[in-house]
């Protein structure tokens, strides 16, 4: 994929193509950003337009036998690491010393077959701090003829003495038009095109991200929010049956409960601007505008950010080790004292 090719993301793709052109790459970059924006693709297409054997010094053929091999991830000179789970139970994937060291092993010979040597770390953020020490010897260090491409989303997990040693592009959310253009392209590739609707739906709840937009299930999705918005409405000291109900199912499903407190914060987002008289063009769960401005009438403005305060602590104590149902269960707990 060259950079012509990928939509949005103008000024990363300005800030390479000026680099390419007066041959001022740098030997280390940072690409940080919300997920799912483009920072893997234009890694890629970086990786490509640098070892290209095409007419164009400033992008990929994706022609040539160079650009086709790095897309297929075979080219001996390009090296791409990502997150991998030591244990199909384990909660969260990671790069290990191992890898970074291996990687390293091959980093001190010069270039096989291509121009320059191209590392990919996505997710780069999920180094543990073995590996992140080694790397940074690395950036340190660098060998000839290479360079290397962190992807992130969560920078502010790295050590800051790796940070220092990237050149950081910020990536910001696609807009919807762009959203729309990928989603229904790939829906059509895969043989199964979205009506117009489902498309409104996809690209509204998107938040510009393309994975987002494309993974979401929306029969899921309707009969979460249902629930949720029945909690919202009901839960209280009177209704503790709600709490404790609530509390227990969820807690069974700990690989969901980040995405089903996310749907929370977004209904709760919604309801706060409907009570502050936001327009709806603000909403993101518009569709849903008949069920949700008589409930956010039912709480105070601030009523509703305690609320969002009480789920955003409830995630950041959940990204531990913390019990669920008993967090969840202090959670509403706390929305029971926002009324």
């Amino acid at each position: 994929m060259s950079f012509e090719s990928i939509l949005g993301q103008s000024q990363p793709k300005k800030i390479l193509t000026n680099a390419l052109q007066n041959s001022s790459v740098a030997h280390a970059y940072l690409f940080y950003g919300p997920e799912s924006v483009g920072k893997k693709k234009l890694a890629i297409a970086l990786a490509k337009a640098l070892n290209c054997k095409g007419a164009d010094p400033l992008d990929a053929c994706d022609e040539c036998e160079s650009c086709r091999k790095i897309e297929r991830g075979i080219h001996p000179d390009f090296f791409y690491l990502e997150p991998v789970k030591s244990t199909p139970t384990s909660r969260e994937a990671v790069i290990k010393i191992e890898a970074i060291r291996e990687l390293q092993k091959k980093l001190a010979y010069l270039p096989y077959e291509g121009k320059t040597k191209v590392v990919v770390i996505d997710s780069a953020e999920l180094m543990n701090p073995q590996a992140m020490n080694s790397f940074l010897k690395t950036l340190e260090e660098p060998p000839s003829s290479t360079v290397l491409l962190l992807i992130s989303s969560n920078p502010n997990r790295m050590l800051p003495t790796l940070l220092s040693r990237c050149q950081g592009i910020q990536f910001h959310r696609l807009a919807s038009s762009d959203i729309r253009t990928i989603i229904q392209s790939q829906s059509q590739e895969e043989g199964k095109p979205w009506t117009e609707s489902e498309l409104d739906f996809r690209v509204h709840r998107s938040q510009g991200s393309v994975d987002r937009a494309m993974a979401e299930d929306i029969d899921e999705i309707e009969n979460l929010r249902e629930q949720l918005l029945e909690v919202l409405e009901k839960v209280s000291f009177d209704r503790m049956d709600i709490v404790f109900a609530f509390a227990k199912a969820w807690a069974r499903h700990t690989e969901q409960l980040q995405s089903v407190l996310n749907e929370l914060l977004g209904l709760i987002r919604d309801l706060a601007l409907y009570r502050s008289g936001c327009a709806q063009s603000d909403i993101q769960n518009g569709d849903l505008s008949a069920t949700m401005i008589p409930i956010a009438q039912t709480r105070s403005l601030k009523a509703w950010l305690d609320r969002f305060t009480a789920v955003r602590n409830t995630q950041i104590a959940l990204s531990g080790n913390a019990n669920a149902q008993l967090f969840l269960e202090n959670m509403l707990i706390e929305f029971c004292e926002a009324a």
